[in-house]
This record gives C-alpha cells, sequence and structure tokens, in this order.
C-alpha cells in the first residue's frame, strides 16, 4: 500500500469515546506514534483570546473587556432605535447583603460571577440556571478589617479555570466545569489589615493580584504574581517602600515609609504596545496628616507601568503628591491611540481631574476638572498641582469646603471609552467636605486616618463626556445621587450606567439623553457588561448598594425605603 494510504487508513481507525481520541493498536504501528490522545475542554480561554479580546464581540474576558479597559462592547443589535424594546430576561438572586461590585464575565455562552462574602457562580448565560455554585467561609474576626464592606470585583478567566482573589487574602483556583478547587494559596495576613477585594489579572501566562486595606497602616501596597496551573508565587513587588533604601524611601520624610499604604486595590490594565501592565497605587497614610510623612511619597497616588515577565516598575506618573485628602490614584488608565495619533492612556483621578498620558514616557499631555476643584490652585511642569494652602488639612484645625471629597470626583467605578465616539464616559461627584485632622499614634492592624472630623457637604452626582483626545466636555447628565456604576458604551450608541436610586439606564452616547429606564428596586454599584449568544445580545448588572460609596451617608433616608438584597439582572430585547 502506498505509505500516503497507509496513513489514511490508520487515521480511519481513530475511535472517538468519553471526549477522548484514541488510535487502534494496528492505526498506531502503521503511524510509528506510541500515543495519540486529545482532550476537549469546554469554555476554555487561550492566551490569544485575552490578548484579542478586543476584536471579539461575543464575550467579555477582562475587567474592561479587553487589555485596554476601555469597557466598549462593539455589539449593535441593542441600539438607539429599538432600546425601548429591552426587557428584562432573568435574574439571579445571590441570597446576601452588602455591596455588589463585581461583574459577569462571559466564555462563550458561560457567565461566571461573584457576590459579596466571596461566593462564585457559573451560569448558563441564556437563562441564568445554575451549573456550580461555590460559597467561601470567611473568618468571623474579618469585619473590623474590612474598609468598604465584604466586596469583590470579579473573577479572572483563563485555560480551563477561574481566579478569586479572597478577602482573606487567598487566592483561589477553580475548574471552570465542576466549580471544584484546583490549588489555593495564602497570601498574606488579614488580621494586619491586608485583603483581597479586586479581580486579578492574567498577563504573560501569570495570574496577579493586588492588595487592598492600606488605611491600616501595617499594610504596605503589593503586586502578587502567581503561577496559574500551581499557585506558586513567582514574583511580588512592592509599590511602596518598604526597607528604607529603595530610591523612592527618600520621598517619605521622617521614616514614614514604615507604615506607607499605597495599595493597588482596582484592577489594572495592559498596554500590549509597551508591554507594561498600568496598576493604579492607592493612597499614603495615615490618611489626613500629612505632616508626619513630608516628600511626595511614591509611588502612591500614581500610575505605575510594570513589566509583567519580573514585576518591575519601569515607569511612573503621580496625580497627588503627598496626598493629606485621601484621594487615592487607584482608578483605571484607559489605554488608547488619540485623533492626534497619540499613544496615551486616560485617568479620571478622584482628585477631581481628567488626565491625558503619554504610553511611553509617561509625561503628561493636558489635565483638565471634571467639576468644582479647589485643593489645587494651578499646575506646573508634566501636570504637577500646586496645592491651594487653605485647602489642605491641618492637625487641630478644620478646614472647610474642600472640593471634591475624599470619595473623588470620580469614586473607584469605571469610566468607559467609546472607539464610536472618541470620547470617555466619566461616572462622578460633585460634592466637598471638611477635615479636622489630629495626631494619632500607629497600631499595627488598626485604622490609621489621623483625622477627628470628616463632613460631607450638600451635592450631586453625574455622568459626563469628554472628548478622549482634548479633555473638552461634550456633554453632562446631572443626578441627584453620586455615581455609583461603572460604565459601558457600547456600538448600538449606547452608554450604560446605573445609580444608588435603583434606576438602571441607557443613554445616548453623542448627547447624554436618556433612551431607557428600569427600576431594579435596590441601588447599583456595580459595572454593567454586555455579551452575545448566538443571534442575541445581553446586558448584565448586578444590584445591590453600599460598599465604600459616600451615598449613604447623605442620603440615608433612602435605606429606610428600600432594601439592600444583592442579585444580578440580564437584559435582551423583548421580540428575543
Amino acid at each position: 500500500m502506498h505509505k500516503k494510504h497507509m496513513k489514511l487508513a490508520a487515521l480511519a481507525a481513530l475511535t472517538v469515546g468519553a471526549g477522548l481520541l484514541a488510535v487502534s493498536s494496528t492505526g498506531l504501528k502503521a503511524l510509528g506514534v506510541e500515543e495519540l490522545a486529545g482532550k476537549h475542554i469546554s469554555h476554555y480561554v487561550s492566551d490569544d483570546m485575552l490578548l484579542n479580546a478586543d476584536k471579539d464581540p461575543h464575550n467579555w474576558l477582562h475587567y474592561g473587556r479587553d487589555y485596554e479597559g476601555t469597557r466598549y462592547s462593539p455589539l449593535s443589535q441593542i441600539n438607539q432605535d429599538n432600546i425601548g424594546d429591552m426587557v428584562p430576561k432573568w435574574n439571579l438572586s445571590f441570597g446576601v447583603i452588602g455591596a455588589q461590585d463585581s461583574q459577569v464575565m462571559a466564555v462563550n455562552g458561560r457567565l461566571y460571577v461573584t457576590s459579596s462574602h466571596n461566593r462564585v457562580w457559573a451560569l448558563e448565560g441564556r437563562t441564568g440556571e445554575v451549573i456550580w455554585k461555590y460559597v467561601r467561609s470567611l473568618p468571623g474576626d474579618l469585619g473590623p478589617k474590612l474598609c468598604c464592606g465584604s466586596v469583590n470585583r470579579g473573577v479572572a478567566v483563563y485555560k480551563d479555570m477561574l481566579f478569586m482573589a479572597t478577602l482573606d487574602t487567598h487566592m483561589v483556583a477553580f475548574n471552570n466545569e465542576t466549580g471544584k478547587i484546583v490549588w489555593e494559596k495564602k497570601l498574606g495576613d488579614y488580621k494586619t489589615g491586608e485583603i483581597f477585594t479586586s479581580m486579578p489579572i492574567v498577563v504573560d501566562g501569570k495570574v496577579m493580584i493586588g492588595n487592598s486595606g492600606g488605611d491600616l497602616g501595617a499594610n504596605a501596597g503589593a503586586i502578587y504574581a502567581l503561577d496559574p496551573e500551581t499557585g506558586e508565587l513567582l514574583w511580588k513587588t512592592h509599590t511602596v517602600p518598604v526597607t528604607g533604601k529603595e530610591d523612592i524611601a527618600k520621598t517619605w520624610g521622617k521614616g514614614s515609609w514604615k507604615t506607607a499604604g499605597g495599595t493597588p486595590w482596582l484592577p489594572p490594565t495592559y498596554d500590549k504596545d509597551t508591554g507594561l501592565i498600568l496598576w493604579g497605587v492607592g493612597n499614603p497614610v495615615p490618611d489626613f496628616d500629612g505632616s508626619v510623612r513630608p516628600g511626595d511619597n511614591l509611588y502612591t497616588g500614581s500610575t505605575v507601568g510594570i513589566d509583567p515577565k519580573d514585576g518591575k516598575i519601569k515607569g511612573h506618573f503621580q496625580y497627588t503628591p503627598n496626598d493629606t485628602w485621601d484621594y487615592d490614584g487607584t482608578n483605571e488608565a484607559i489605554v488608547i491611540t488619540d485623533k492626534l495619533d497619540r499613544s496615551v492612556y486616560i485617568h479620571a483621578d478622584r482628585n477631581g481631574h481628567l488626565y491625558s498620558i503619554d504610553r511611553k514616557t509617561f509625561k503628561c499631555n493636558w489635565v483638565k476638572p471634571m467639576q468644582r476643584v479647589n485643593w489645587v490652585s494651578s499646575f506646573g511642569e508634566n501636570c504637577r498641582p500646586n496645592v491651594n494652602p487653605d485647602k489642605k488639612p491641618q492637625v487641630g484645625k478644620e478646614t472647610n469646603d474642600i472640593a471634591p471629597t475624599l470619595g473623588g470626583g470620580k469614586e473607584w467605578h469605571p469610566a468607559a471609552y467609546s472607539k464610536r465616539t472618541g470620547m470617555v464616559y466619566v461616572p462622578g461627584i460633585d460634592m466637598s467636605m471638611d477635615i479636622k485632622a489630629k495626631k494619632q499614634e500607629f497600631k499595627p492592624g488598626q485604622w490609621f486616618l489621623a483625622t477627628e472630623t470628616i463632613r460631607l457637604n450638600p451635592g450631586n452626582g453625574y455622568i459626563k463626556a469628554f472628548d478622549a483626545t482634548s479633555g473638552d466636555l461634550k456633554w453632562a447628565r446631572y443626578q441627584n445621587t453620586p455615581a455609583t456604576s461603572g460604565m459601558l458604551a457600547t456600538g448600538g450608541g449606547l452608554v450604560f450606567t446605573g445609580d444608588a436610586e435603583g434606576i438602571f439606564r441607557a443613554l445616548k452616547d453623542t448627547t447624554g439623553e436618556t433612551l431607557w429606564e428600569y427600576n431594579v428596586g435596590t441601588g447599583v454599584h456595580s459595572n454593567p457588561t454586555s455579551y452575545m449568544i448566538g443571534d442575541t445580545q445581553y446586558v448584565a448588572v448586578l444590584v445591590g448598594p453600599g460598599g465604600g460609596s459616600l451615598w449613604p451617608l447623605v442620603y440615608g433616608k433612602f435605606l429606610s425605603k428600600h432594601s439592600k438584597g444583592g442579585g444580578l439582572f440580564v437584559f435582551a430585547l423583548h421580540k428575543k
């Protein structure tokens, strides 16, 4: 027999069983192969899928849908013309209270979502049928260590696994089909104040997480990189000094690096062009007494560029040197090429300003206020703020009407960038605060704020659209409460967002006009996402208020008539 025919005959002897390809002994001998086998894994997420998530309209594979963090879905089945026909298709009760800061991840028809208290669900995307569920048993003494409730921001998806970081400082890897734990790795000690509230990210074949809990002082900001197959720690990078020998320790006067804070507590983005992960770093501590930590306090209030291979920091931009307002700096860096063909990232900071930063040099192109801001009087070279001394908190003196509040001009809820309009959509807060700082002795594992008065003054929330090339304001939509929902922009010309009063809505992306609203019955504190199964586009949003948002402090009457129960709503067009 001809060699080609022999090979075909051997291949014809392949038999299929139990999901495996097997060859008969005759076929193996004919092929000269000792073993020929393969295994099918449903809902597998490859490196290629993660890398090209921006070109995949059906799935939602990253925190911001793509590595760039745009939160832009090109799906247009639901659009400005038919949004009035969008209705809820199904909903799921989480059976827990507390803030729901998470979001839906979608992989080829399968959904994965977390709730507060570190619960995980795998769901059928069309119907909401529960495929499996995980409920974590958390330590009973964990509560006092939680700044902003028992929140979690979601799972990372990679290969045949899901990864969740827990409040008690573990990383847990699950089998995506069964929910069984593949491995679990303890990374820190929650008793020091270190916790995990963020969604992990997978880059360069590594699963990474930034820690939370810097306000307790004993916990230095850190990023962990693990082997996704085994949980082995590959590298750990601190975002603040931990030995005093680092170059940046010089920016912490009086030895204040010993209680630095500076946790990278939100998910990062990834710049495929430079190969750097853009990770935001939080506030220094004590929060409001800057006199005990003179200097810029690097890398707090900054975005740092991290090499995923070894964790080394290759560059940074600091928004708020010597932050004494708790403005943080962890908000997302949205990676874009603007209309001037500049490689930039756009960052809406809690200090009340919108920035355009060069991704290669970390130099500032421009900075624009997003609402009333008075803590800064002007900007110098490279957009360095010149602080208004009348609005800097001082020990023993009450400083009034500081704008914005510690919740920021924009809190943690992510903005979205539309590739359709070239605009960035920002959920914001236009309020001010009164602060009276005090001297406070540091005690490990205890709150280290150094303030005796925090008073929030009346204000409002907003959704604003800014031109991402110039920073110019294009439209604004004001609301009664601070904006407490992340944003979603779509190819259908829509911008989705929710509010603390329980209204989930769709806006026209070019004007901000309200085109559709739905009352979910409780506050929205999460990030809407969109995915497609078959010929149907879906929009998903978690509901359940709370967490670190300031709105319950100033709109307390809302909770006298509403409940905090958490859940998930999924919408689609009525005809589908």
